[in-house]
């Protein structure tokens, strides 16, 4: 741990070791001890947990003190904790005191937040953050970075075993390997880690109600990478964020069940006779198709005692797959063999038909087995022209739908020869039910709602930008879709038919961002996959690459960013020499990139490249009646989504929205949106079912934050709870708020 980040714990911290010898501590343990005599400080030095007791009083006439002891398997040190408060370890380091404050359940924020958090705390090479089902000894990634670990498949919802996640699971406490070697492997997956070149591992639960509803793993290529200060700081930080990480996995597997549910209903009012098992698929597909907007959709019926597959029905662009019988591909026999859902990136990984699914665009493909009486019959397989099939929430989603699929499928002819062909005469769903998802098929930019004047503008400026290969800038506020505007520019350009590959700087830690970006030969450097990896920038050769949050990118990799705009070649890490590639750059930020330039934080020519032409989205509060377009149509999807009644804004309500000044943009309108679609009784949404900051009248603006939330705390009756709730924010992200603006 950085001496800086070691500082600044708001309580003293000192490391043992085996032999009871200091190692180190921080400034304020130095004063805490400081008050002690000779005696106290050698009971203190000798504290060991005995019967499950970790918590101690220690005092002499000048200071009590409070002391809490903290250790980790794998590490023979351990961590004495001191404080003059009873429950001083709640506090963490400030900068993480802060990220915890306003903590969402909104499933990709949280997961944001994390990643941010925990590559504050330390660095790593690999960083898997799951999920963890304990009832049913399962897990799936909430978001993955760094090297890939040699000989592992992705493949989420796999079941739990005697792995480092199992260990965690079973004891609920972390698990430090600060030295990975052959002679001290402890788990099934520590030799697959050594032989990808790291040499240290941290695994961390994430416990919710008393059980495990999570971990992190961290990987690194140095021995000792990881200390026991690392494994407390990171198991602090999960206990504060674990409430908020649970709630948003439920409202994440809710969003999987109501999408997949939409479309198993729709499909079943179509196809009621049991003759039409073929025509009621083929329209699940299409809706599920239509529903994800992944290119490509298909279902294949699986014998696996000749080791065989047969293409059953298809959504979407045309996949390299025909209505016959043929042997296994590699990716469905090691989903039969995982018996989970597998993705792959098709640049990263050696599969039969890579150049064939390259050359038509797919860059990413999942394939998801089908379960009758436990016997995998089929799979549903999907594909992508970006990194989508391959993410976690398509993982999600498809879980949920081959359950559903499962009783239908299993209706099917089980004998090869016996499986009925498609109805050829019947036609498609009638285009009335799905004009508008139609139509952002063929025009990305249908999918962006807004007819106010300033947003026609924007969209045509666009849309004429996209016919040429300048790179283009968009700039604008948080929250206001830069990433939706820019694939629609993609899918509107010369290169539609490449990828758009999306690369959030933000997102991925500086350490990692490199490697990420530009990819490596192998040999490169130590822990890399054998036959090196390729970056984003290859991945989006003949395409599109989106640079979101441009302005986060460090001074060394402007330098090559710009390499790779003016000459067209990338140079991967470990290299001979440059490889020619054509990639459209895009590129986005809510920063001030010329102020940053006379900081000296950004280089004057890589803004006069990406900004040879520059797209500004306004903010939702200068878009006028669009912010009723945008709430309707919200309402809509979700009333569609989860089969339910309609629900519309009353006059009182819509007057109050455009009056809100709308600070998160369209990210905070549809989290508000989805709390009024769930909670508001009824079908019209009044003026009271408002989030009271929307309530408060525009002369009240202006007034401090703890004006503010005073007031409101006093509206709410002193109900934290709900007040919690309408803020968008978990109760400790309240409770931290409150006590930082002196209202606790």
């Amino acid at each position: 741990m950085r001496d800086e980040l070691f500082e600044s714990f708001p309580f003293g911290i000192i490391r043992i070791d085996s032999a009871n010898k200091i190692q180190r501590m921080n400034y304020y343990a130095k004063q805490l001890t400081h008050a002690l005599d000779q005696e106290s400080l050698e009971t203190l030095l000798t504290l060991k947990p005995k019967n499950d007791i970790t918590t101690w009083s220690v005092a002499n006439h000048q200071i009590a003190l409070n002391v809490e002891l903290f250790m980790v398997s794998g590490d023979s040190n351990r961590l004495l904790l001191l404080g003059l408060e009873p429950n001083f370890t709640s506090a963490l380091p400030p900068q993480f005191e802060r990220a915890l404050e306003d903590l969402t359940t909104d499933p990709e924020e949280i997961v944001l937040r994390i990643v941010t958090m925990i590559s504050e705390a330390t660095s790593f090479e690999r960083f898997d953050l799951v999920r963890v089902n304990p009832q049913l000894r399962k897990y799936s990634y909430a978001y993955s970075i760094g090297l890939e670990i040699e000989g592992s498949i992705y493949a989420p919802y796999s079941q739990i075993r005697k792995t480092g996640l199992g260990w965690i699971l079973e004891t609920e406490a972390p698990q430090l390997s600060s030295s990975l070697q052959p002679e001290g492997f402890s788990f099934s997956e520590d030799p697959m880690l050594y032989r990808t070149g790291f040499r240290s591992a941290l695994r961390v639960p994430i416990l919710f109600g008393h059980e495990v509803i999570g971990a992190i793993l961290l990987g690194g290529t140095k021995a000792l990478q990881f200390e026991i200060e690392d494994a407390y700081l990171i198991s602090q930080i999960s206990r504060h964020f674990s409430q908020a990480f649970y709630h948003s996995g439920i409202i994440q597997e809710r969003s999987y069940q109501a999408m997949a549910t939409s479309a198993f209903l729709h499909s079943m009012a179509e196809n009621l006779k049991d003759d039409h098992i073929l025509d009621f698929l083929n329209d699940y597909c299409i809706q599920l198709q239509i529903a994800t907007q992944l290119e490509s959709i298909y279902l294949c019926l699986l014998d696996q005692t000749h080791q065989q597959q047969k293409l059953l029905v298809s959504a979407g662009r045309k996949f390299p797959q025909k209505n016959e019988w043929k042997p296994l591909d590699k990716e469905i026999a090691a989903m039969l063999q995982a018996k989970s859902i597998v993705c792959y990136s098709l640049v990263h990984t050696s599969i039969q038909n890579t150049d064939e699914l390259l050359n038509q665009g797919f860059t990413s493909t999942l394939y998801a087995p089908i379960e009758h009486r436990e016997t995998i019959v089929a799979a549903l397989v999907a594909a992508a022209m970006d990194e989508k099939a391959s993410s976690p929430y398509m993982s999600g989603l498809f879980k949920v739908a081959t359950e559903q699929l499962s009783s239908v499928v299993a209706r099917l002819p089980n004998a090869p020869g016996a499986v009925p062909e498609p109805n050829s005469s019947r036609q498609l769903p009638k285009p009335t039910r799905k004009d508008r998802l139609q139509d952002q098929e063929t025009s990305g930019f249908s999918r962006i709602i807004g007819s106010s004047r300033i947003m026609q503008d924007t969209l045509q400026n666009a849309a004429r930008a996209a016919q040429y290969d300048f790179p283009i800038l968009i700039t604008g506020e948080t929250g206001t879709g830069k990433e939706l505007l820019a694939k629609a520019i993609h899918q509107s350009s010369q290169v539609a038919q490449g990828p758009f590959i999306v690369v959030n700087s933000a997102a991925i830690p500086a350490n990692l961002l490199e490697s990420e970006l530009f990819g490596y030969q192998e040999g490169a450097f130590s822990g890399g996959v054998k036959g090196g990896k390729p970056g984003k920038i290859l991945l989006a050769n003949r395409g599109t690459l989106f640079l979101d949050e441009i302005g986060e990118l460090s001074p060394e990799l402007q330098a090559k960013l710009l390499r790779v705009i003016q000459e067209q070649e990338i140079e991967p890490l470990g290299a001979i020499k440059p490889i020619p590639i054509k990639v459209r750059i895009l590129s986005a930020t809510h920063r001030d990139l010329s102020s940053m330039v006379e900081q000296g934080e950004f280089r004057e020519d890589l803004l006069y490249r990406l900004n040879s032409i520059e797209i500004k989205i306004p903010p939702l509060r200068e878009r006028g009646q669009d912010i009723l377009e945008l709430a309707e149509h919200m309402l809509q999807f979700l009333a569609q989504s989860h089969d339910t009644p309609e629900k519309t804004l009353s006059p009182g309500a819509q007057d109050l929205f455009l009056k809100y000044t709308w600070p998160g943009n369209i990210r905070q309108l549809q989290n508000i949106i989805n709390r009024l679609y769930v909670f508001a009784e009824g079908s019209t949404i009044h003026t009271q079912d408002l989030p009271p900051d929307l309530r408060v009248a525009e002369t009240d603006k202006g007034h401090s934050e703890k004006e503010e939330i005073s007031g409101l705390l006093a509206e709410f009756g002193g109900n934290k709870t709900a007040l919690a709730q309408y803020l968008g924010i978990t109760r400790t992200g309240l409770w931290k708020k409150l006590k930082r603006l002196g209202l606790q």
